[in-house]
């Protein structure tokens, strides 16, 4: 197995993959996009919201990613999220509606809101919808 790496997603809640074996991951990261391949040098980032993907041979599959952590090591691709969601997984209406009463929460701007909360679940929301745009387009 010397040509995959071992993907792991982990969130405070449940393991959501362990150990995968996939040819390549794409880490939604601060710094933008990343990219990872069987042989890569050792690092750690801090994650953004995002899409994180993972091709397996000709199949790839989309996950929404909260902020966390990712650690490559060794052929070994470790993601910390704060949550994360498959896809396939994702209610893609109630994500639209999501996001609707994030922006008309962020546009109220009361003394009770809480910017950032409303901010977050915009981002939130927004990161759902764009991974089922993606199953949409990569239906096989």
């Amino acid at each position: 197995m010397e040509n995959k790496l071992l993907l792991t997603i982990l969130t405070p809640e449940k393991a959501v993959l362990t150990d995968k074996p996939v040819d390549f991951v794409t880490i939604p990261a601060f710094g933008g996009e990343m990219g990872v391949l069987p042989g890569h040098a050792s690092f750690a980032a801090q994650m953004k919201e995002g899409v994180l993907k993972y091709k397996e041979g000709h199949k790839a599959e989309f996950f929404s990613v909260l902020s966390g952590f990712a650690e490559v090591h060794r052929n070994k691709v470790l993601i910390l999220a704060e949550a994360a969601e498959l896809a396939k997984e994702v209610n893609e209406e109630r994500a639209r509606q999501a996001y609707q009463k994030a922006k008309e929460a962020l546009a109220m701007r009361g003394a009770d809101l809480a910017l950032d909360e409303a901010s977050a679940a915009l981002r939130r929301a927004a990161v759902r919808l764009k991974v089922a745009e993606f199953r949409r387009k990569h239906k096989p």
